[in-house]
């Protein structure tokens, strides 16, 4: 028997390592948008749904991770437009991943409610974006534990997220909004509601040209500011324990204040009839004590201002 030259041998074997096996070709599922742009790894799919409301339903949404954009539409229906991402180094174990992210969608009584659920563990490297419009006397909830949330012009009910910011711009409430984050930015822009609660851990909470008969604003570490005018008989609770408390005012409303800071100082713009200990000063401009209690004009509207470790200061807009 002859042998074959062992230079054919080498040549054969390299030929039959280079050469892809039909376990290596990758595939792709029905309904996946494979995605090389943002990295490897990466692959997307689409989910589009149309639903209906009608007058003053309620819509509610609750993800895990990614960012949810909100807009109010002039029809009843509900739009939702959702990416649903996972990045893993190897992209059919990705697409694998991919189709065990599940979006919900669950209409009854006026009532649509929307959801993502995902396989455990809490650490699967997975997200759904969002992009929604509902009608615009639709009461909106929204829960996130990652992402952020961004609203304008919707009936606000309440937005929350552990990690990310929240914007919520020329919204509305039919009483009570309330907004929250755990890790991350409140802010809110043109908000009218009766009542307004928003909280943060850490965190910037900022009230810009809102209309509100009760504000409670709070911020464990971080700032809190209100710029704006006051309504009459408002009241204004604005806490920090980390930051600093500041308002911008605008307008005649006037108001009585209770302003305080443990190791901070306490200043305002405004002439403060001052009451009670430590009322030195003509509440203009300079450091005052840590301590103000007096009012301005009428008095008609309450601030009861607290910092811990930061100032409060009082300004004109």
């Amino acid at each position: 028997m002859m042998r074959a030259p062992r230079a054919l041998v080498l040549a054969l074997a390299v030929l039959a390592v280079a050469r892809p096996s039909a376990a290596q070709t990758p595939s792709t599922p029905p309904g996946a948008s494979p995605s090389t742009s943002p990295g490897a790894g990466e692959v997307t799919e689409r989910f589009s749904r149309t639903a209906h409301l009608d007058a003053d339903g309620a819509f509610e949404l609750t993800n895990l991770y990614g960012q949810i954009v909100m807009t109010a539409g002039s029809g009843r229906d509900v739009t939702i437009e959702a990416v649903k991402r996972v990045q893993r180094p190897n992209q059919n174990a990705a697409r694998a991943l991919l189709q065990m992210i599940d979006i919900q969608v669950v209409e009854e009584a006026n009532r649509v409610e929307v959801r993502t659920v995902y396989p455990r563990p809490r650490n699967f490297p997975g997200s759904v974006d969002f992009t929604i419009t509902v009608p615009a006397d639709a009461n909106v909830s929204v829960r996130a534990t990652g992402g952020s949330i961004h609203a304008t012009g919707i009936r606000v009910e309440a937005l929350r997220t552990m990690s990310g910011d929240i914007e919520l711009v020329d919204a509305s409430a039919d009483r009570f909004a309330t907004a929250s984050a755990v890790s991350g930015n409140v802010t809110v822009r043109g908000l009218k509601a009766s009542a307004i609660q928003l909280t943060t851990v850490s965190g910037n909470v900022r009230v810009d040209n809102s209309q509100s008969e009760r504000l409670m604003a709070r911020a464990v570490s971080g700032n809190v500011e209100y710029a704006g005018e006051l309504a009459r008989s408002g009241r204004y609770e604005l806490v920090s324990h980390s930051g600093d408390v500041r308002l911008m005012l605008s307008g005649a409303t006037g108001f009585e204040v209770q302003a305080n800071s443990l190791s901070g100082t306490v200043r305002s713009d405004f002439p403060i009839a001052r009451r009670g200990r430590g009322a030195e000063g003509n509440g203009r401009g300079a450091a005052t004590p840590r301590a103000i209690r007096g009012a301005f004009g009428d008095g008609s509207a309450l601030l009861v201002l607290r910092a811990f470790s930061g100032n409060v200061s009082i300004a004109r807009r």
